[in-house]
C-alpha cells in the first residue's frame, strides 16, 4: 500500500513539474512575442534661436545588416511615426524586440529642409525602459553670394562654406563654368557661427591635379538671409 501511495505521489510530482514546465515555456514564448513595453521621448527645439519646433516628423525604425546579389547594406522597417506637440514635445511607446545584430533608431527626416537636425550623443534605444532623446533642429541660415567671376579659364569654379570649428562641409556648393560672370548663389549655412567661404578650382591631369583656393572668414548670425558680394578674378589664385 505503501508503494502504491509513493507512486502516485511521485506521478502527482512529475505532472506538477511537467505543467511548470510548459507554463514557463509558454510565458517565455509569449514575453518574445509581445517584447518588452518601450519609451521613446524627448524634445526637438533650435537652440541657437530658442525655439521649440512644433509638427516635426520622428520616425522609429528597426534596423539591421542585410546582404543580397553578393551586395550588403542596411534594412530596415518603419515601427512607429509621431510628430512634436505645440511644445516641441513628443513621446512614442512600443514593444522592444530586438534579435542579435538588430537595433532601433531615427529614419532622418530632414537633412537640411528645413532643419539640421543634432544629438547631444549617437541614439541608443535601451528596451523596457524610458529613453530621453532631444534633438537640436536648427534652421540653416541662407548666405546670398553676389559674385563677379573673372577669367575662370579652368572651370568649373567651386563654391562651398565650411563651419570653421569643426571644418564640416555638409551644405553643398556650387559649380560655375562661365569664363566671366556675374551672378547670385545661395548657400546654406550654420547661424552664429564662425565660417569660412571658399572658392577653389584645379588644373593639371587627373593624375596630378593642383588646387588653386580662395577663402574668406565670416561669422553668421541668427538672420534668415546674409547678403554677401565678392568679386573673384581666378587669375590671382
Amino acid at each position: 500500500m505503501k508503494d502504491i501511495l509513493n507512486k502516485i505521489i511521485r506521478g502527482r510530482i512529475r505532472f506538477l513539474v511537467l505543467n511548470l514546465l510548459v507554463w514557463i515555456s509558454l510565458t517565455a514564448c509569449s514575453k518574445e512575442d509581445l517584447g518588452e513595453q518601450t519609451t521613446v521621448r524627448g524634445r526637438v527645439a533650435d537652440n541657437f534661436r530658442g525655439v521649440n519646433i512644433s509638427n516635426y516628423k520622428i520616425v522609429l525604425v528597426k534596423s539591421w545588416n542585410q546582404c543580397r546579389n553578393f551586395k550588403c547594406g542596411l534594412a530596415s522597417e518603419e515601427i512607429a511615426t509621431t510628430y512634436t506637440d505645440q511644445n516641441g514635445d513628443y513621446s512614442i511607446t512600443f514593444n522592444y524586440k530586438a534579435k542579435a545584430g538588430e537595433s532601433y533608431s531615427f529614419y532622418e527626416q530632414y537633412y537640411g529642409d528645413p532643419y539640421y537636425p543634432e544629438y547631444a550623443t549617437p541614439i541608443k534605444i535601451y528596451g523596457g525602459t524610458t529613453n530621453t532623446i532631444n534633438i537640436n533642429a536648427w534652421k540653416p541660415t541662407a548666405l546670398r553670394l553676389n559674385v563677379e567671376v573673372l577669367n575662370n579659364n579652368h572651370a568649373p569654379l567651386m563654391i562651398r562654406n565650411e563651419v570653421e570649428e569643426s571644418n564640416a562641409s555638409m551644405f553643398g556648393s556650387e559649380n560655375i563654368y562661365e569664363e566671366n560672370i556675374t551672378k547670385t548663389y545661395t548657400l546654406r549655412s550654420k547661424p552664429n557661427r564662425a565660417i569660412k567661404i571658399i572658392f577653389w578650382y584645379y588644373t593639371g591631369p587627373n593624375s596630378a591635379r593642383i588646387l588653386h583656393e580662395k577663402t574668406f572668414l565670416y561669422h553668421t548670425t541668427l538672420a534668415d538671409v546674409h547678403p554677401l558680394n565678392y568679386t573673384i578674378d581666378c587669375s590671382t589664385f
